[in-house]
Parts: C-alpha cells; structure tokens; sequence
C-alpha cells in the first residue's frame, strides 16, 4: 500500500477524500452535543404547523384514511406513525411543548393541552431504532421523537431528523460557507505538509547544489514526481561536472602542448638571429592544427551551420572517393535513398576523422561499408591496423586521449579527433561504437536511426 500514495495525486486524492470523512464525522460529533438541541429546537419551530395539521387530519378522517395520511407526511427527514401509548423513553418538555403550540391559529391552538413528550435519540440509538425507515439514519445522526396524544387515547409518534448538512435556517447559508471554509483550509494545511513541505526541502538542496566531488546531492525524497525530479537535477549535476572537468582538462592539454611548442620555438631561435622558416614551420602547424581542432570540437554539439536535407549513400560515397587515399567503398543492395536533416560540413568532418583515424593507425587499407537494417543505416569505417585494448574503447573518445603516448603529428593527432566525431553524432541523432575486428584492425560503427529516415 505504501508505493499507492507515493504520486502527489493519489496523495492529493486521499487527503481530500480523509478530510471529507473527518468533516463529516466532525459534523456526527456536534450533533451529539448540546447544539444538537438548539438544532431540534428549531426543527420543531419550523414543523409546528405541519404536525398540528397532521394531529388534525388523523382526528378528522376515518381509520381507514390513516395510512395513506401518514404515508403523505413521511420524507427523508420525518417519518411518523400511531402507537397504542407512549413508549418509556418519552419524557415531557415544557419549552419544546410551546415551540410547538406558540403559533396562533386555531390548530395548533388545540395541541396546547396535549400530552405531548419528547426524546432525543443519538447515533447509536438511531442506528438500532430506524428499522422503520432506513433513509432517516443516512440523513441524519441524530433525531428528535416526539408524541402527541390524540383524542382516542393513542400516541402520534413523529420523529425529525434535520439534515446535519442542510437547514432553512436564516444562517444556514453561514453555516455551509464555514463548513467550506474550514474544509479548505484544513486541505490547504495538509497539502503544504505532505506536498510543498518536501519542495520546500528539494528547492534549499537545489540552493546548496555544488559540482565539486564532496558536494552533497539533491537529497530524494516525498513524492513519486518529485524524487523523479531530485533524479533528474542529480543527472544533471553530474553532466555538468563531467562537462566543467572535461573543459577543465582541455584547458590544460591545451596550455600543455602550445607552451611545448612555444619551448621549441624559443630553443630554436634561442641565441640566433636568423631561424629558417623551415624549422620552425612544423611547430606553428601543430599549434596551429591544435587551435583549429579545438575550435571544431567546441562547435561540434552546437554546429553553427544550417541543416539540410543530405541523402547519406551518395554523400559518404562522394566523401571516400573525395579522400586522398584509396578507400574500399561496399554498399548494399538496397537502393531506396536514406535522407536526414542535418549539416554537411558537420558530417563531413565526422567522416573525414573517421577516415583520418583509420589511415593514421591502420596498415595502408581502409573499408567503407554501408548497410541498412531494421535499426536504421549504419556507416561502418575500417582498418587493418593494431586495434585499441578492450580496456580503452570508451576512454578514446576523451578530448587528448590517446593510446599511445607520442604527440608526434606523423604518428599521432591532436587526441581530440573521435571526440569531435562522437559530439557531431549526438548531434544528429545517431550514435558511434568502436570495437575490434576479430581478423585484427578497428570498426567504427555509425548508427543513424531508422527514424530519422525520410
């Protein structure tokens, strides 16, 4: 039953639906009091005419008319019915006796020598005594019984069962206006604690939130809906520290591999006045190579280009024929076009790394394959070189990971290559696996959904 109130609807439904119940067992409760005799008291004044006539018609009318005049009278809130005498509970009531007969008219006129007597039944009592009419004790939870002693010796017996929740009362408007009232700002109470108590508590911690590795995470708890929420701004949280730390360490590859190639540059001028260009030129087009792959890696997942619609055979086939060196192309049979918006600058620096990567680490050969399946168009580069260790295929997409440990331009890049590949592919929608090759080498897998398709 616990994980039934963990949502902040079935929680705002019980609450509601509890306060109800209380309202109306708080209602029961009054009843069962002193005001409860206020309320007969009432009752009777307003009944006073109905009941004198209705002692008058029973007088006046044949036996046989009885029934039919007493079946008249009954409703949900008063039944009444002929008995040989008064039943023991019954007691006199002077004052009850003249709200009763204090009208003027000539009936109730009649009613003043009366023996007439009175009792107050409680819920308990009611519930044992309505056999006689079921509706009386779902009307009411409490009644008043009264009987009144006609002319041949028997006892009219009346009960009256006012409505707890509705009165003709001048003040019963009042009366069901604070009863609202009341309800409300009881649910209102109830809702902040069992609701805006636990946001109260999820917005401080958001306050507190830190990106350092002791800082303490949006605590989840309350609500089903809100510890999805606490879920997600941890999520959250973590994306960002992984984002700030990743900027962090380009930061510092960055300053690491300008100062070396700012270190060769200053050892080789170092005490000379003429430096030919030629010496000094492979170091400008590393820093300057570093800069640019930087800048494209910066740009990756939020390319500045418009998107167009590219059909992707054609275009990664004019892309391998486009290459400088001989790429293996081997496509399918399938000959339906595979569209998708997206930017061709973008994807073609996606590819031309790809490209770039199989040729610096393979052995002279590199295979394209493109194939369309059920999960959509996947692009497949190839190589025949030494592969990366198991251990490794998540961690070279990592900005300056390499697997080897030179930075040398002929043997290895920037490091920044895969990870500016990967960031174009979320970018668009698709997703790049990296795994070995049983017959030696490494496939990069480009998956572009089948949804994307057009």
């Amino acid at each position: 039953m616990g994980g039934v109130f963990n949502s902040i609807l079935a929680r705002v439904l019980a609450l509601t639906f509890g306060l109800l119940v209380l309202t109306l067992a708080g209602l029961i409760v009054i009843m069962q009091t002193p005001l409860s005799s206020r309320i007969f008291d009432r009752a009777i004044t307003e009944s006073a005419d109905s009941i004198a006539e209705l002692v008058w018609l029973i007088e006046t009318s044949p036996p046989e008319a009885e029934g039919a005049i007493l079946s008249t009278y009954a409703s949900r809130s008063r039944i009444a019915w002929i008995a040989d005498g008064f039943s023991g509970e019954l007691a006199s009531d002077r004052a009850r006796q003249a709200l009763l007969t204090g009208t003027d008219n000539a009936v109730a006129q009649r009613l003043r020598e009366r023996d007439i007597r009175f009792d107050e039944v409680g819920a308990l009592e009611l519930a044992r005594r309505s056999g006689a009419n079921p509706d009386i004790f779902y009307n009411t939870s409490s009644a008043l019984q009264m009987a009144v002693a006609l002319e041949d010796g028997r006892a009219l017996n009346i009960w009256l069962a006012p409505s707890i929740f509705y009165t003709e009362a001048a003040y019963a408007p009042y009366f069901l206006i604070a009863v609202v009232l009341v309800v409300t700002v009881l649910l209102g109470f109830a809702l902040h604690a069992v609701i805006m108590r636990p946001i109260r508590v999820l917005e401080h911690d958001a306050e507190l939130v830190g990106l350092a590795e002791t800082a303490v995470p949006v605590s989840e708890t309350g609500p089903r809906e809100l510890r999805r929420l606490a879920q997600a701004l941890n999520r959250m949280r973590l994306r960002l520290d992984g984002l700030i730390r990743e900027r962090e360490q380009i930061m510092v590859a960055i300053a690491h591999d300008i100062r070396t190639g700012l270190t060769k540059l200053r050892l080789r001028t170092d005490g000379r006045e003429n430096v030919p260009v030629a010496e000094i030129e492979p170091d400008l087009a590393q820093m300057e190579r570093l800069l640019s792959d930087m800048m494209a890696y910066a740009r990756a997942e939020h390319p500045v280009a418009e998107h167009e619609l590219i059909e992707l055979r054609s275009f990664i086939a004019a892309l391998a024929k486009a290459s400088p060196q001989m790429i293996d192309v081997t496509q399918d049979k399938a000959s339906d076009p595979f569209m998708i918006a997206g930017s061709r600058l973008a994807i073609a620096r996606m590819f031309e790394n790809l490209f770039e990567n199989a040729r610096r680490y393979g052995k002279g050969w590199v295979g394209l394959f493109v194939e369309r399946g059920a999960a959509g168009l996947t692009i497949a580069v190839e190589d025949n070189g030494p592969g990366i260790p198991e251990h490794q295929l998540g961690r070279v997409f990592e900005p300056f990971f390499r697997g080897e440990a030179s930075r040398n331009k002929a043997t290895g890049g920037t490091g920044l290559g895969l990870g500016i590949a990967r960031a174009i592919a979320h970018t668009h929608g698709a997703q790049i696996r990296l795994s070995n090759r049983s017959q030696g080498g490494l496939r990069a897998e480009v998956v572009f959904p089948a949804a994307m398709g057009m």
